[in-house]
């Protein structure tokens, strides 16, 4: 894995990730899940073409602070940097900007597991339902 590693997701905030929208608050500023989900995806694009055949990779922690609004059709910007490594656990640094600075940041883990397996474990959880 190559530390300092840097991808970025760029887009303008509409409808869909308000937090008006998304069960957030009244308001009409990007709502703290779509910042997040962007930040994951920066760092999903941080691991393409790293994994092995039949891997991917699945989030399992994501510690940020929405520090700014930022109102429909704004640009904003998420970044993950590659900040650590420990076997199949890797770690970012995340952050989110507008043209005014920064809208939040924090870190974020992923796990490269087997894709297949990862999805079959997560089938089993209906039958036993």
């Amino acid at each position: 894995m190559q530390m300092g590693k840097l991808c970025q997701v760029n887009a303008i905030v509409n409808e869909s990730m308000l937090a008006s929208t998304n069960g957030g608050g009244d308001v009409r500023v990007l709502g703290t899940p779509a910042m997040i989900a962007l930040m994951e995806q920066a760092a999903v694009q941080c691991m393409d073409g790293l994994v092995g055949e039949g891997e991917t990779t699945v989030g399992t922690q994501m510690d940020v602070i929405h520090i700014a609004a930022v109102p429909t059709g704004g640009q904003i910007t998420a970044t993950a940097e590659v900040i650590q490594q420990s076997g199949r656990k890797v770690m970012f640094k995340v952050f989110c900007e507008d043209r005014n600075g920064l809208i939040g940041k924090g870190t974020h883990m992923r796990i490269v597991v087997n894709r297949d397996q990862f999805q079959q474990n997560a089938q089993k959880k209906l039958v036993r339902a």
